[in-house]
């Protein structure tokens, strides 16, 4: 079953699929209010939602035009559905109303082009949005999808959808725990349970943790500051929390969450300049870049990748891409494969000329070398998803780090393989030991490996498999059934690091 969900969320982006969570709970809602089954008035409801459409569109177009930067159409319609879905729905004759909508819109939409470092927004923009909207017209927000029971199994599902895709399990565990310790702490123990209970099916508790704590600009990237994060801002969203008089809502709790996030991950968001394509294997191309500023990273992290894609398809305009090249070196290196029929973002890639720009954000990945010299590694690549290997085995060329590391590279045809004359010069630099298995056609050498990778090559080829710590990377079907068969073989679960980014698509 988790083999099937997986694959079905492989298919689309991250983005879109928050899109799809979001439009979902509008609709319902709006059947709901139609039947007379939700307070929610449907016509108050769609004239919302356009309104708020249309005011950021508006506004991002507009920052979008002035400071030369690609747009995200896809946020555009995530900030509006979110505002829809927590913002009371209001009429054309409702003027205070009207003014709310239009000031939160356009504040969330400026807030990610002006309240921002290094490219970077620091605040989450529909926590942002909603504050001035209260604070400056004394219109909150009502987080009226919380409060609905009949909408409750939609949140949950998509949102656990969404989770799953992201994994962000420890994170959404870290702020539903802790915002319910922090009711259970501050209430009277007689109303311990109803106030629990209210928590968990009448308030925003929910819908804020999957909607907009997974916004991935604005929260950490790596694990512990993620748990962090998640901790500070359902601690702090709890209903009973309050300073003197001051209660906090939950925008509040996401502004300081932000900020402290922002703190704990300051690096923004990065301009690279293609310098030149080179092709590396048959339908893979490296491009070369070089950043507009000091860039530092840890081999086998990757970057999300914005360009401006004129008409982009149901893919987007963004996406994650392994970091090909070492810290150490003066250019920024992405390995990409091509299909025949790619997204409208990889159509624009392929198009790019020497001096045309990029954008990358939201530096993130566990899947790094160990701080222990002497920890025995093997290494299971599958097709491009070799690179991040690339990026390690380069770095410890670079540093002289001789490691005992083994390298497992699987491809269809031996035209398909990148990289084998770095690998070769890390043989003999620095005892690199790289074992290629070709499926079809002609082996790459006579000690090359006919057929797929299999628990009897690494057996024959890692003897000593049981000491050693794999890295597993490639596509995300070989990626689940390496670690199943690794597991199988007797591999321990903390020896089997995977490759993960949300999104294949």
């Amino acid at each position: 079953m988790n083999t099937f969900v997986d694959s079905m969320l492989n298919r689309v982006t991250m983005y879109r699929l928050t899109l799809y969570y979001l439009a979902t709970l509008l609709v319902v809602a709006f059947g709901l209010g139609l039947f007379k089954l939700a307070p929610s008035d449907p016509g108050a409801l769609a004239f919302s939602f356009a309104l708020l459409t249309a005011v950021c569109w508006a506004t991002n177009r507009c920052f979008a035009w002035l400071l030369h930067l690609p747009a995200n159409r896809e946020s555009v319609f995530i900030t509006a559905l979110i505002l829809a879905l927590i913002m009371p729905p209001v009429v054309v004759t409702d003027g205070l109303g009207v003014a709310g909508l239009v000031l939160a819109s356009v504040v969330a939409i400026a807030s990610k082009f002006l309240l921002a470092i290094k490219r970077k927004h620091i605040f989450n923009p529909v926590a942002i949005g909603v504050a001035v909207a209260a604070m400056a017209l004394d219109q909150p927000a009502t987080w009226w999808v919380g409060g609905n029971l009949k909408l409750l199994p939609f949140v949950l599902v998509g949102g656990l959808l969404i989770v799953r895709k992201m994994q962000r399990f420890e994170m959404i565990g870290a702020y539903v725990f802790a915002n319910l310790a922090a009711t259970f702490a501050m209430t009277p123990l007689a109303m311990s349970s109803q106030a629990l209970t209210q928590a968990l099916l009448s308030s925003p508790l929910l819908f804020a943790g999957f909607a907009m704590l997974t916004e991935p600009a604005t929260a950490p990237r790596s694990k512990w500051p993620r748990v962090a994060f998640g901790t500070i801002v359902g601690a702090l969203s709890a209903p009973t929390v309050h300073f003197g008089g001051f209660y906090l809502t939950p925008e509040i709790a996401f502004l300081v969450g932000n900020a402290l996030a922002f703190a704990m991950s300051p690096q923004g968001r990065f301009k690279f300049t293609l310098v030149r394509i080179e092709q590396i294997a048959a339908d893979c191309h490296e491009f070369v870049l070089k950043p507009d500023r000091g860039f530092d990273f840890r081999p086998g992290q990757y970057l999300d990748w914005t360009l401006d894609v004129r008409k982009p398809d149901d893919r987007g305009n963004r996406r994650p891409f392994t970091i090909a090249s070492a810290p150490s070196d003066s250019d920024v290196r992405v390995g990409v494969k091509f299909y025949p029929r790619s997204s409208a973002f990889k159509r624009t890639l392929a198009a790019m000329k020497p001096g045309d720009v990029i954008y990358g954000s939201q530096l993130a990945g566990a899947f790094t070398l160990p701080d222990d010299p002497d920890e025995k590694l093997a290494f299971i690549a599958g097709g491009i998803g070799v690179t991040p290997f690339r990026s390690m085995v380069r770095d410890l060329i670079a540093r002289r780090d001789k490691r005992s590391a083994v390298l497992i590279y699987g491809a269809n045809k031996a035209d398909e393989i990148a990289y084998a004359d770095l690998f070769e010069q890390a043989e003999m630099e620095i005892g690199l030991r790289t074992v290629y298995a070709v499926a079809e056609g002609a082996a790459p050498s006579p000690s090359a490996h006919r057929g797929f990778i299999d628990a009897a090559l690494i057996r024959r080829e890692v003897p000593d498999f049981l000491d050693r710590t794999f890295y597993v990377s490639g596509p995300w079907a070989m990626v689940s059934r390496f670690r199943r068969v690794l597991r199988e073989m007797g591999v321990a679960r903390t020896r089997i690091k995977v490759d993960f980014f949300p999104g294949f698509a």
